[in-house]
């Protein structure tokens, strides 16, 4: 069986969306996984262990919507879709855009009340109903194990990569400071105060960038500090490679701090401006710590207080 998995963006989201490999390769045998997915995570796809990767290129795209290269490269791709004679296409985006993209009859989605653009929903033959109050990888399993007819365990995720893990460094952790959403950061004074009391336990901490503000916000760590590195910017299948070696690692609600998660890296999860039983770090198989919520940002104290299970180790 030959099955279109459509979601394309953001980081947070496609690792949210990871699980249902595992789930699909344990109840389905000879399964072939084809993935759609955005121009910049295809590297990330690389290790995931699928069939085909097919590139989409919507954020170029929507930024010259009537171009004429852009017509034909939407058409080109909806021709490479259709040619692949799939025998399901789910939708787990949910959005317009990838909708048009599931006009045949083996296409599933989310149903009008389940899904982020209701529009999207019109285009899908299969309209599957999924409570929007649960976290996002259930969500992503609940609909696919709707389609194919199986049962999962909601509390025990599994992730799957294509990757030999370096062993965990003792005293390497990742700081995780960068999001594309201001309202999501935590404070420099934080996380420099959270260097110097990192640095009396002789741990050394890595930063990882994506954007030069991003890249501005760890320089002023670093200069504040003595126990942090900036890493060169990288792919995303390199980067993956250099946190695997971590011990631990402390984010923001980033897609790089789901990741980290995902790969069984112990991980403390800093929430100011989303909800943690939505879209939390979430991995039956390692520790996973969410700390703050919605206008409710983690104080420095509780931060170092949750730490102690993995820094007295």
């Amino acid at each position: 069986m030959k099955v279109l998995i459509i979601k394309t963006s953001s980081l947070g989201d496609i690792v949210h969306t990871n699980p249902i490999i595992s789930d699909l390769k344990r109840n389905l045998d000879d399964i072939e996984i084809h993935w759609l997915v955005e121009e910049s995570f295809a590297s990330l796809l690389s290790i995931f262990p699928i069939n085909q990767v097919i590139i989409s290129k919507f954020r170029t795209w929507k930024k010259n919507i009537f171009n004429k290269k852009t017509i034909l490269d939407f058409i080109n791709l909806c021709h490479q879709i259709s040619s692949q004679d799939y025998d399901i296409v789910i939708d787990l985006q949910g959005l317009f855009r990838t909708g048009i993209l599931c006009k045949s009859e083996n296409a599933f989605g989310y149903d009008l009340k389940s899904i982020k653009e209701p529009l999207g929903s019109l285009f899908y033959k299969n309209r599957i109903h999924v409570e929007k109050s649960l976290h996002a990888i259930d969500r992503n399993r609940l609909l696919v194990s709707k389609v194919f007819n199986y049962k999962i365990e909601l509390e025990k995720p599994i992730f799957s990569f294509n990757l030999n893990k370096k062993n965990n460094l003792k005293n390497i952790i990742f700081f995780i400071t960068g999001s594309s959403n201001a309202k999501k950061k935590w404070s420099i004074h934080n996380w420099v105060k959270l260097a110097k009391h990192l640095e009396q336990l002789n741990y050394q901490i890595f930063m990882p960038w994506g954007t030069p503000a991003e890249y501005e916000e760890c320089l002023s760590i670093y200069d504040q500090t003595n126990n942090t590195k900036i890493l060169e910017k990288m792919r995303l299948d390199t980067l993956v490679q250099e946190l695997s070696q971590a011990k631990f690692v402390i984010g923001v609600d980033s897609g790089l701090t789901h990741l980290a998660s995902a790969l069984d890296i112990p991980t403390l999860g800093l929430f100011m401006h989303s909800h943690p039983n939505l879209t939390g770090i979430k991995n039956s198989n390692s520790t996973a710590l969410n700390i703050g919520g919605y206008s409710q940002n983690p104080v420095i104290d509780d931060v170092i207080k949750n730490l102690k299970i993995w820094v007295e180790i």
